[in-house]
């Protein structure tokens, strides 16, 4: 995975808010010890006021983020994306004339995001992203890619960059347009639904549906 930024302020309130209840949690957990007439070892330092805050920023990074609450409290407006996405492109290539099927796996902690795409005949990762939550037309996930055909795939296909631009809509879809580098110079659009939970457990790793033609990025 790889960080991402966001127009969203959370990144300078969340910080301070742990470091406020790590100083507690650490003011706290001293007058316990002091009430309980126990004192640490010379080598062995009280849970301090950092050791609390690398714990709760490793736990919130990882888990609290996405809980219900952290948004009603408003100390967390970026959106969670993670997931497995399943839908279609299209292509400049062809003129639009096909939808190709696409798989999309998203990977995402409140600090770093890993957006992947495959479809019949290659394979794309990303390298850099935003995410914006401020734009009066929605959500926007904004991603610049690397895109590697398979082994199979046509002899004009190879590797290049490319940036794709998608925004969220009802929570699980995900539309919008991408543009290959100035050596493909293609473009298309790209619309996909974020499969429920218990699909995503019982079919694992989902292949896109092969179309019957290569899809030429």
């Amino acid at each position: 995975m790889h960080g991402y930024s966001t127009d969203s302020d959370e990144k300078r309130i969340v910080p301070l808010f742990l470091a406020g209840l790590a100083i507690a949690l650490a003011w706290m957990s001293s007058n316990l010890l002091a009430t309980q007439h126990f004192s640490m070892p010379w080598w062995m330092d009280a849970p301090s006021s950092m050791f609390f805050y690398g714990t709760l920023y490793a736990l919130f990074d990882r888990r609290l983020w996405r809980h219900p609450l952290m948004r009603k409290l408003g100390l967390v407006k970026t959106p969670n994306l993670a997931g497995q996405w399943q839908g279609y492109l299209t292509s400049s290539f062809d003129n639009h004339a096909k939808r190709y099927g696409l798989c999309v796996q998203i990977v995402q902690s409140w600090t770093q995001i890993s957006v992947s795409l495959s479809t019949a005949t290659s394979a794309s990762w990303s390298c850099v992203a935003v995410i914006q939550v401020s734009d009066p037309d929605g959500v926007a996930l904004i991603y610049q890619y690397e895109n590697q055909p398979l082994a199979d795939a046509t002899r004009t296909m190879h590797i290049h960059f490319g940036t794709a631009m998608l925004r969220a809509s009802d929570g699980n879809k995900l539309t919008g347009d991408y543009y290959a580098g100035r050596d493909r110079g293609t473009f298309g659009r790209i619309s996909c639904c974020r499969l429920p939970r218990t699909i995503e457990q019982a079919l694992g790793v989902l292949r896109p549906r092969l179309t019957g033609s290569s899809w030429h990025q």
